[in-house]
């Protein structure tokens, strides 16, 4: 058991590495704007384009190796995979740090919404898609 839950604590981490590069790019996109850096912020778009692609192949990595776990050890990391799972839940290390990363990850992500809404209402005025 121990040996494939590492290997997703480890894809997780590899996520959680590349979120905070999207993350530093977003701020740099928003910072570029700012500076009415046009050419920057083109060359970080594309940037970000690449993180978010490597993104979603790590995401299918964790799957690939979630579906060849033992459907109650699936289950074990699925529960982790949430900011709502109770510390009770946590019972095995790996799970517990499964769960750590995953929280890390979703902090990460919603600094990112945050900057990723300034750019959106900076060019899309009332046309973006976070106005109200």
């Amino acid at each position: 058991m121990g040996t494939a839950l590492m290997e997703i604590a480890v894809n997780l981490q590899k996520k959680y590495n590349k979120v905070n590069e999207l993350q530093d790019t977003t701020k740099q996109m928003a910072d570029s704007l700012q500076r009415n850096d046009l050419y920057a912020f083109e060359l970080l778009m594309k940037m970000r384009t690449e993180i978010m692609l490597e993104i979603d192949s790590i995401d299918y990595q964790r799957e690939d190796l979630l579906k060849c776990l033992p459907e109650a050890e699936e289950n074990l990391v699925r529960c982790a995979l949430s900011t709502q799972t109770q510390e009770s839940q946590l019972k095995l290390p790996e799970i517990h740090r499964i769960n750590d990363i995953y929280k890390k990850i979703t902090r990460s992500l919603e600094s990112t919404i945050q900057y990723d809404k300034a750019i959106s209402l900076k060019i899309g005025g009332n046309d973006s898609f976070y106005k109200n």
